[in-house]
């Protein structure tokens, strides 16, 4: 079943807290069940950015009493319960009024051999509610072949959008790794912005906030670089993962899982006020990007990613763009009457000097608040990016 876009959008918009020109922003693994699930937690949550949060329960108890927790902190919850693949029609029937509930979750990172069930338990759930989203998270393309049954990656998310009915297209993909960028993310990005069009869903990126494995403590502009990278591409929601420490079984314990969002007993982190800070950037210049098409995306710099394209001219709008062959992203969008370039700094260490002039009317977007700025035709300018910052330009169609 094929959605548009903009329908999708509309879809969205009606069941999260009416909110007007606001991405929205979901914690994976966030406020636990039990003694945690709070109001208290939730707002905590909230005062972040994240209205969103993805949780595993073990029983209905625990759904009731984090959705009314929740309700009361005026945030919503995406519910991961077991009875949900038992008794679809019971457990959608006891949960879907509740004001709090955003959406019911089938998997995360399926295999192929999953995708029959998936459509059909989906399907079944849009029986008894065809209001919430049905959230199922798929694997980045550094997964081991094997997991894919040896398909390719674009197969792999191609096959799951033909065989399961979904309304959104959900990946994570971590590409920051011992504070170095993964080769293969820009393409990443590429296959899921080139489906997401051809199949007319929206899609939801992932930015990693928490120490596991080769991932290091987060920073600014690692979580800017992720985020804005994210959004340059044309995605429609954002996640992180984790907001809450995971401590709570052996292997997050093995794995060293630290510095998410908040501790393991709700505390905030020093992430806490790098993920603030970048969201409340991100909705500032959430009119610039939510119900955006992203039309092109070229780099610049000595080494252009795999699966990606090189920026061999100049936009044709200015008379002078140039960042002295330092790595960047420029993003060619559109939204409504609305056109914007967008350059990110793709350095995680270093300033961008971008030195440009336009030779047509265009504006700036200030970075801090979201508001334009006028350009004059015959000046010079120089703008100097912070690392994994964004510079936008706009001007009418």
């Amino acid at each position: 079943m094929k959605h548009s876009i903009f329908t999708f959008l509309i879809f969205c918009f009606s069941i999260s807290f009416s909110q007007n020109k606001k991405i929205p922003i979901i914690a994976f693994h966030g406020v636990p069940p039990g003694i945690f699930s709070t109001k208290e937690q939730f707002a905590k949550m909230k005062s972040v950015g994240i209205d969103v949060c993805y949780t595993v329960f073990n029983s209905t108890e625990e759904v009731n009493k984090a959705l009314n927790a929740s309700y009361a902190a005026n945030t919503k919850l995406i519910i991961n319960i077991k009875t949900l693949q038992i008794d679809i029609k019971n457990a959608v029937n006891q949960f879907k009024n509740h004001p709090a509930l955003y959406g019911y979750a089938l998997a995360d990172e399926p295999g192929p051999n999953q995708f029959a069930d998936l459509r059909n338990d989906l399907l079944e759930i849009r029986r008894f509610d065809d209001k919430h989203v049905v959230y199922i998270n798929l694997h980045p393309n550094y997964v081991p072949q094997e997991l894919i049954n040896g398909l390719s990656y674009e197969t792999y998310v191609k096959n799951f959008i033909t065989e399961v009915p979904v309304q959104f297209i959900s990946f994570d993909h971590y590409p920051i790794v011992k504070n170095k960028v993964r080769d293969n993310w820009y393409e990443n990005l590429e296959i899921i912005r080139r489906l997401s069009y051809q199949y007319n869903l929206p899609f939801w990126a992932f930015a990693c906030s928490t120490i596991h494995y080769n991932y290091l403590q987060p920073t600014l502009q690692a979580m800017k670089l992720q985020q804005f990278g994210n959004l340059l591409y044309g995605a429609q929601v954002l996640q992180y993962f984790t907001y809450w420490t995971l401590t709570y079984e052996d292997n997050w314990i093995k794995e060293k899982y630290s510095y998410s969002i908040v501790d393991d007993k709700g505390n905030p982190t020093p992430t806490f006020s790098i993920v603030k800070n970048v969201n409340d950037q991100i909705q500032k210049l959430a009119w610039v990007f939510l119900g955006s098409k992203t039309n092109h995306v070229y780099h610049i710099g000595n080494q252009i990613p795999t699966g990606s394209f090189e920026l061999k001219s100049i936009p044709q709008e200015f008379q002078k763009f140039s960042t002295h062959n330092k790595a960047a992203v420029v993003s060619l969008m559109s939204n409504n009457q609305s056109k914007f370039i967008i350059v990110q700094n793709k350095s995680l260490t270093e300033i961008l000097n971008l030195d440009y002039q336009i030779k047509k009317k265009m504006d700036r977007v200030n970075n801090k608040t979201g508001k334009t700025e006028n350009l004059l035709l015959s000046k010079k300018y120089t703008s100097n990016i912070l690392p994994g910052d964004i510079l936008i330009f706009t001007y009418n169609k």
